[in-house]
């Protein structure tokens, strides 16, 4: 008598594979090689193309769609345990919840998360590595990016660029950042989008932008000054091209705006200020940000100002959360990624940049 094989259950298969594409051990030269050099760039190109094509965020019409899809899922578990029993209903909405999670989690990794497992960028430095931020190293950035600040803050002072504008400015000098450090161009720049359901979170977390990684899309903070439009834009067109890591997507980020329009460098210039002189020890934080100049110094505080809107529970809880996940993606030192930023833009050929635009720009007559 023939006996028909077992079907494997689709959650039980789908689980199996996202388990496997979580945790094998892949080879970040084979992830350099034929994802985010070979497949991603393509990806990219197509989905945020098709994205650019909506005016509205799709991440919130995933939100509601997943809150739609966890009523219908309420409404189901229900009748099943009238009809049958509570332990039948919990059966159900589990299989269902693993199927769900392991296919985002299956369409993440395919359309941008294997990225965080790529060849990390430091080895395109100059000395094949990044600089240590030491206090003397710090305390000439700061003198470095005032100088830049003041000289170039008259001139773009009473510019306010919106998103549009920047990211038609931003594309060739993101691109010529990438190509200086050795990885491939931006195939699509994401049209910059405001999320309706997001945007009050992240006032409350102090989150500037993000990617939405389902659908390559850059979503950025309406609300932001604009001086900190253009470097905040080019990060998340940095995540775009395949820099998952956040030290990475600041440093090529970074360099972009330095070979961006003067809207473009100051803004990078003062998050350089800032970034430093939170690095610097406690004692001298004071006495840096008292050298900078005025005018700069103004701006920084119109920045602080803004985040008086942060609300430090959500954004402790926003913090561990990312923590966690980037540290999931085998990302170590987590959210303390951002802090090794510096360690990038302190280095050759990144922060040789901004001596070029030193050179470049002339002081107002």
């Amino acid at each position: 008598m023939h006996v028909p094989a077992a079907e494997v259950p689709l959650w039980l298969m789908l689980s199996v594979v996202a388990l496997l594409a979580a945790f094998s051990p892949v080879p970040p030269w084979v992830v350099e090689q034929f994802y985010s050099l070979g497949v991603y760039p393509l990806i990219q190109t197509w989905l945020t193309t098709v994205t650019n094509l909506l005016p509205i965020a799709v991440l919130d019409g995933l939100i509601v769609s997943l809150l739609v899809v966890l009523l219908l899922w309420a409404r189901r578990a229900w009748i099943v345990a009238r009809h049958r029993s509570v332990v039948d209903a919990v059966w159900e909405l589990a299989r269902r919840s693993v199927r769900l999670t392991a296919a985002v989690a299956l369409l993440f990794f395919w359309t941008w998360g294997c990225n965080y497992r790529r060849l990390p960028l430091e080895g395109t430095l100059s000395a094949g590595q990044g600089v240590t931020p030491t206090p003397e190293r710090l305390r000439h950035a700061v003198a470095d990016a005032n100088g830049l600040a003041a000289r170039l803050r008259p001139s773009v002072v009473s510019t306010s660029p919106s998103y549009d504008d920047l990211a038609v400015a931003l594309r060739a000098p993101l691109n010529r950042a990438l190509d200086l450090l050795g990885r491939p161009p931006l195939g699509a720049p994401g049209r910059p989008k405001f999320s309706l359901l997001l945007t009050p979170y992240f006032t409350a977390a102090g989150i500037n932008g993000m990617v939405n990684p389902l659908a390559l899309e850059a979503i950025v903070h309406p609300d932001l000054l604009p001086f900190e439009r253009g470097y905040v834009l080019a990060h998340e067109w940095a995540h775009l091209a395949g820099l998952a890591d956040e030290a990475e997507a600041s440093a090529v980020g970074w360099l972009a705006c330095m070979k961006g329009p003067p809207e473009a460098a100051y803004s990078a210039s003062l998050y350089l200020i800032m970034e430093a002189v939170a690095a610097l020890p406690a004692g001298e934080r004071g006495e840096a940000l008292r050298r900078v100049d005025v005018g700069v110094r103004a701006d920084l505080q119109a920045i602080a100002e803004r985040r008086v809107r942060q609300q430090p529970v959500v954004r402790e809880a926003a913090s561990r959360a990312y923590n966690e996940f980037l540290r999931a993606n085998r990302i170590e030192d987590g959210t303390a990624s951002y802090a090794r930023a510096l360690r990038l833009i302190l280095a050759s050929p990144v922060y040789d940049a901004m001596g070029d635009v030193r050179r470049d720009r002339k002081p107002p007559a």
